[in-house]
């Protein structure tokens, strides 16, 4: 299955938003990428509903966030409603990769 093509997504939203004269889309490798980006150009409000269906995370972005947050020292909550995740995704990842 082919992976959308997020840089002309994302080139297209920032045209419809007439955004194009004041920044340019940076190379959106990998999905933590994409999430940061997303986060720039979008006004979300805080009682906004995101659901989580149809997101999906590459190991390396898995890993960065598990990092960030080691690093940080937040919990399992803290990090779920900083990234908009499952306090259980979380939990579920750090079961996976041995991180305590």
């Amino acid at each position: 299955m082919k992976t959308p093509n997020y840089q002309k997504i994302y080139e297209d939203l920032i045209k419809f938003k007439g955004l194009e004269d004041h920044m340019t889309v940076p190379k959106l490798e990998r999905s933590i990428d994409i999430i940061k980006f997303n986060k720039l150009i979008s006004k979300q409000t805080v009682n906004e509903i995101v659901t989580q269906q149809g997101r999906s995370y590459d190991e390396d972005s898995i890993l960065e966030l598990l990092h960030y947050q080691i690093k940080y020292e937040m919990s399992n909550t803290q990090l779920a409603l900083e990234f908009k995740l499952s306090r259980n995704t979380v939990a579920r990842w750090k079961k996976i990769y041995n991180i305590k």
